[in-house]
Protein backbone atom coordinates (compact mmCIF):
# COMPACT_ATOMS: atom_id res chain seq x y z
CA UNK A 1 0.00 0.00 0.00
CA UNK A 2 1.79 3.47 -1.15
CA UNK A 3 -0.38 5.90 1.43
CA UNK A 4 0.69 9.16 2.38
CA UNK A 5 0.66 10.61 5.66
CA UNK A 6 0.82 14.25 6.67
CA UNK A 7 0.65 16.90 9.40
CA UNK A 8 0.80 20.75 9.71
CA UNK A 9 2.71 22.99 11.44
CA UNK A 10 2.04 26.56 12.10
CA UNK A 11 4.04 27.38 8.78
CA UNK A 12 3.12 24.47 6.77
CA UNK A 13 2.61 20.37 5.64
CA UNK A 14 5.20 17.87 7.43
CA UNK A 15 4.79 14.99 4.87
CA UNK A 16 6.17 11.63 6.32
CA UNK A 17 6.40 9.47 2.66
CA UNK A 18 7.28 12.16 0.15
CA UNK A 19 5.22 14.23 -1.94
CA UNK A 20 1.98 12.57 -3.84
CA UNK A 21 -0.42 14.16 -5.98
CA UNK A 22 -3.24 14.67 -3.11
CA UNK A 23 -0.42 15.65 -0.93
CA UNK A 24 0.19 18.33 -3.26
CA UNK A 25 -3.53 18.90 -3.82
CA UNK A 26 -4.19 19.45 -0.01
CA UNK A 27 -0.91 22.12 0.44
CA UNK A 28 -2.39 24.36 -2.91
CA UNK A 29 -5.84 24.10 -1.54
CA UNK A 30 -4.77 25.49 2.17
CA UNK A 31 -1.50 27.69 0.47
CA UNK A 32 1.21 26.13 2.23
CA UNK A 33 4.32 25.02 2.01
CA UNK A 34 5.51 21.06 2.58
CA UNK A 35 8.29 19.94 4.14
CA UNK A 36 9.16 16.26 3.80
CA UNK A 37 11.41 14.79 6.64
CA UNK A 38 12.80 11.77 6.57
CA UNK A 39 11.52 10.29 10.41
CA UNK A 40 7.97 11.60 10.96
CA UNK A 41 7.26 9.62 14.36
CA UNK A 42 9.94 11.59 15.98
CA UNK A 43 9.78 14.76 13.65
CA UNK A 44 6.06 15.24 15.52
CA UNK A 45 7.24 16.77 19.08
CA UNK A 46 4.39 18.66 19.48
CA UNK A 47 0.91 18.30 20.26
CA UNK A 48 -1.00 17.18 17.41
CA UNK A 49 -4.25 17.50 16.35
CA UNK A 50 -4.99 16.04 12.64
CA UNK A 51 -2.99 13.72 10.39
CA UNK A 52 -4.29 12.75 6.70
CA UNK A 53 -3.53 10.16 5.15
CA UNK A 54 -3.52 10.68 1.15
CA UNK A 55 -4.02 7.63 -1.50
CA UNK A 56 -6.13 6.31 -4.09
CA UNK A 57 -9.63 6.07 -3.33
CA UNK A 58 -9.51 2.29 -2.84
CA UNK A 59 -7.11 2.61 -0.65
CA UNK A 60 -8.46 4.98 1.56
CA UNK A 61 -11.32 3.30 2.17
CA UNK A 62 -9.27 0.20 3.04
CA UNK A 63 -7.11 2.56 5.35
CA UNK A 64 -10.15 3.38 7.07
CA UNK A 65 -11.84 0.36 7.86
CA UNK A 66 -8.83 -1.05 9.48
CA UNK A 67 -7.63 1.97 11.65
CA UNK A 68 -11.72 2.12 12.79
CA UNK A 69 -11.21 -1.97 13.88
CA UNK A 70 -7.91 -0.96 15.74
CA UNK A 71 -8.74 2.60 17.12
CA UNK A 72 -12.44 3.68 16.53
CA UNK A 73 -13.30 3.90 20.03
CA UNK A 74 -9.89 6.25 20.57
CA UNK A 75 -9.67 8.40 17.71
CA UNK A 76 -12.02 9.96 15.16
CA UNK A 77 -11.31 8.41 11.89
CA UNK A 78 -13.00 9.50 8.22
CA UNK A 79 -12.67 10.24 4.65
CA UNK A 80 -12.87 14.50 3.75
CA UNK A 81 -12.41 13.36 0.42
CA UNK A 82 -12.42 9.61 -1.19
CA UNK A 83 -8.58 10.37 -1.33
CA UNK A 84 -8.30 12.05 1.95
CA UNK A 85 -8.37 9.76 5.79
CA UNK A 86 -8.67 12.52 8.45
CA UNK A 87 -7.05 10.77 11.70
CA UNK A 88 -8.05 12.69 15.16
CA UNK A 89 -8.63 13.01 18.94
CA UNK A 90 -12.64 11.79 19.15
CA UNK A 91 -13.25 14.86 20.77
CA UNK A 92 -12.50 16.80 17.31
CA UNK A 93 -15.27 16.86 14.87
CA UNK A 94 -17.63 19.49 13.43
CA UNK A 95 -20.87 18.44 15.42
CA UNK A 96 -19.07 18.16 18.91
CA UNK A 97 -17.67 21.48 18.46
CA UNK A 98 -20.83 22.99 17.09
CA UNK A 99 -23.01 21.88 20.13
CA UNK A 100 -20.28 23.14 22.21
CA UNK A 101 -20.82 26.61 20.57
CA UNK A 102 -24.63 26.25 20.94
CA UNK A 103 -24.43 25.28 24.60
CA UNK A 104 -22.28 28.66 25.57
CA UNK A 105 -24.48 30.69 23.19
CA UNK A 106 -27.19 29.27 24.76
CA UNK A 107 -29.10 27.86 22.15
CA UNK A 108 -30.87 24.93 20.37
CA UNK A 109 -29.59 23.15 17.08
CA UNK A 110 -33.31 23.50 15.67
CA UNK A 111 -31.56 26.84 15.15
CA UNK A 112 -28.63 25.41 13.17
CA UNK A 113 -28.22 25.15 9.43
CA UNK A 114 -25.03 23.66 8.26
CA UNK A 115 -23.81 23.42 4.99
CA UNK A 116 -21.31 20.79 3.71
CA UNK A 117 -20.12 18.72 0.83
CA UNK A 118 -17.54 16.20 2.06
CA UNK A 119 -17.10 13.60 4.38
CA UNK A 120 -15.87 15.25 7.30
CA UNK A 121 -19.08 17.61 7.12
CA UNK A 122 -21.47 14.52 7.63
CA UNK A 123 -21.49 14.59 11.58
CA UNK A 124 -22.76 18.36 11.49
CA UNK A 125 -25.24 17.92 8.88
CA UNK A 126 -26.62 15.22 10.75
CA UNK A 127 -26.30 17.29 13.89
CA UNK A 128 -28.18 20.96 12.76
CA UNK A 129 -31.51 21.23 12.82
CA UNK A 130 -31.33 21.91 8.50
CA UNK A 131 -28.41 20.13 7.37
CA UNK A 132 -27.59 20.99 3.87
CA UNK A 133 -25.65 19.57 0.95
CA UNK A 134 -23.90 20.84 -1.55
CA UNK A 135 -25.02 20.09 -4.72
CA UNK A 136 -21.59 18.87 -5.22
CA UNK A 137 -21.21 16.73 -2.38
CA UNK A 138 -20.27 13.56 -2.33
CA UNK A 139 -23.13 11.04 -2.42
CA UNK A 140 -23.43 9.98 1.62
CA UNK A 141 -23.56 13.58 2.36
CA UNK A 142 -26.54 14.43 -0.11
CA UNK A 143 -28.53 11.10 1.23
CA UNK A 144 -27.48 12.18 5.14
CA UNK A 145 -28.95 15.97 4.24
CA UNK A 146 -32.56 17.67 4.45
CA UNK A 147 -31.77 19.82 1.42
CA UNK A 148 -29.04 20.15 -1.33
CA UNK A 149 -28.52 23.16 -2.63
CA UNK A 150 -26.98 24.37 -5.60
CA UNK A 151 -22.62 23.94 -6.01
CA UNK A 152 -19.81 25.43 -4.30
CA UNK A 153 -19.57 27.08 -7.32
CA UNK A 154 -22.80 28.18 -8.03
CA UNK A 155 -23.53 30.36 -4.42
CA UNK A 156 -25.23 27.49 -2.80
CA UNK A 157 -24.79 29.10 0.71
CA UNK A 158 -25.90 32.59 -0.49
CA UNK A 159 -29.24 30.28 -2.09
CA UNK A 160 -29.38 28.34 1.75
CA UNK A 161 -29.25 31.84 3.55
CA UNK A 162 -32.00 33.44 0.95
CA UNK A 163 -33.97 30.91 0.97
CA UNK A 164 -34.45 30.11 4.75
CA UNK A 165 -33.22 32.99 6.91
CA UNK A 166 -34.29 35.80 4.39
CA UNK A 167 -37.60 33.92 3.08
CA UNK A 168 -36.35 35.17 -0.53
CA UNK A 169 -37.03 32.34 -3.25
CA UNK A 170 -35.01 32.27 -6.39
Amino acid sequence: MNIGILSYTESGIVLGNGKDKYSELEAKINHLPTQEVHNFVEYIDFPENKFLMTGEPKQIFDAQKELREQFGARLNIFRSEPFFLEIMPPEIDKAYSLGKLLAFLGEDKSHMICCGDGFNDLSMIRFAGLGVAMENAQKEVKEAADFITYSNDEDGVCHVVNKFMLGIEE
